[in-house]
């Protein structure tokens, strides 16, 4: 475990996923495109039932993901209180372009609409990460996969803590840091030393899904330190 002034950072359990899962719906809300379409109704009973799953199953599936929470001690005997996660995911080989190769898509996405929507959103939002990948010599690069903090727990650098991780994580291994990130994180990321490399990532999903709401993510990057 590791420690940024009151918060900590350890290494999340299978027990700790439900409560990360709230977190992520209460930190994202409906603000955030990609994240409503990624987690379908997550804000509801069944959405958090079927997101948790789903985040369980990829932390006991990808070996290389760490899965981390920021915690705080509260309440009787300091017990501790999460109040943010995030996955961290070293990459070397290109993420799959189709969604049917990570996904069930027809079980999280019943909805044929949805379920092509949101194909094409993936279709594109890997190629970012993927060109970091094709540009790493093969030694890949860290991603920071998801991050999320709990809105009444935001002044307390929980987000810092959980970003300086991964970088610290990527200058050890000498690796290139990359994250997509909302414009409400951005400012997290560049203080945390990463930098804007695509102002806003490209979303074409075609003129039939012209009235949905397209995510705005920027592409940051850091460069390994010594």
């Amino acid at each position: 475990m590791s420690s940024t002034g009151k918060v900590d950072v350890a290494l999340l359990s299978d027990e700790d996923i439900p409560t990360c899962f709230q977190i992520l719906s209460k930190s994202f809300g409906h603000d955030a495109p990609f994240v409503d379409i990624y987690f379908p109704s997550h804000d509801t009973p069944s959405g958090q039932v079927q997101g948790s799953r789903r985040l369980r199953e990829w932390k006991q599936s990808a070996e290389n993901s760490t899965f981390l929470k920021a915690v705080i001690p509260a309440g009787p005997g300091n017990q501790e209180r999460i109040i943010g996660f995030a996955i961290w995911t070293y990459m070397k080989e290109s993420p799959p372009t189709d969604l049917d190769k990570v996904e069930n898509v027809k079980e999280v996405w019943p909805d044929e609409g949805d379920r092509e929507f949101m194909r094409r959103l993936w279709r594109d939002y890997v190629i970012p990460r993927t060109q970091a990948i094709n540009d790493s010599s093969g030694k890949g690069v860290y991603v920071l996969e998801l991050l999320a903090v709990h809105p009444d727990y935001q002044r307390l650098r929980a987000g810092t803590a959980l970003v300086t991780w991964g970088t610290t994580a990527a200058d050890e291994q000498g690796l290139k840091a990359v994250v997509e990130g909302t414009p409400v994180a951005r400012r997290l990321y560049e203080q945390c030393g990463l930098r804007a490399e695509i102002e806003e990532m490209r979303f074409d999903v075609g003129e039939e899904f012209s009235g949905r709401r397209k995510p705005k993510l920027v592409f940051l990057t850091r460069e390994p330190r010594s």
